[in-house]
């Protein structure tokens, strides 16, 4: 019992350093549960036929932290103590898995309203949500420049314009998955702070 309390009482401290906003933290934290959350989608996979491949889950995975992530880690407050943080992550990595099977599911049907849409006509002008996108990615690219760091900057350009995975950044850099997402904490802070794409920054 003194040493589950040990382990209580170490996890407690870890939280209340992630919700201080301590990146180093968060790069302990991913690591220290990356088998469990990995483990928590394999499961998922099976449990709902998902017939997610290594690369569909390896996506879901980083779905999952960016959930823990998002808003400098808000969401660890909704963990009260009252079960064990492992169980508490196994939930929420679960409630995930079930989103993107909905998104999935969501994205199939407007597959097939679009198969069955009439063809746009020629000569028209463009369309104001892709100007609207371009807008957007000047703004966040001139934020980007102003407050981040060239690191910071070429590694949420590839994670967020390019599209590349935590791992893959990771590997190109030479870094590991919690040392990369301790660096995207820090720099998501920095952008919540840039007026003008702040929104945009507290939704991620």
């Amino acid at each position: 019992m003194a040493t589950r309390g040990k382990i209580d009482a170490d996890v407690a401290r870890m939280i209340e350093r992630l919700r201080a906003g301590d990146s180093d933290t968060w790069a302990e934290f991913v690591t220290r549960y990356r088998k469990l959350i990995y483990s928590a989608i394999v499961r998922a996979n099976a449990r709902f036929d998902a017939d997610w491949d290594e690369t569909a889950m390896e996506e879901i995975f980083e779905e999952a932290i960016y959930k823990f992530l998002r808003r400098n880690g808000r969401a660890l407050a909704t963990w009260k103590g009252d079960c064990k943080l492992e169980t508490w992550i196994y939930r929420i990595v679960r409630n995930v898995c079930i989103d993107s099977l909905r998104k999935r599911s969501r994205r199939r049907e407007c597959d097939e309203v679009e198969e069955n849409r009439e063809e746009p006509k020629a000569g028209g002008t463009g369309s104001p949500e892709r100007i609207g996108n371009r807008d957007l990615r000047m703004s966040l690219e001139q934020a980007i420049a102003r407050a981040l760091s060239s690191r910071e900057a070429v590694v949420v350009k590839l994670i967020y314009f390019e599209g590349f995975t935590y791992r893959e950044v990771a590997e190109q850099l030479g870094t590991s998955v919690g040392a990369m997402s301790g660096l995207v904490f820090r720099a998501l802070a920095k952008l919540r702070q840039e007026s003008g794409v702040s929104r945009y920054w507290e939704e991620r």
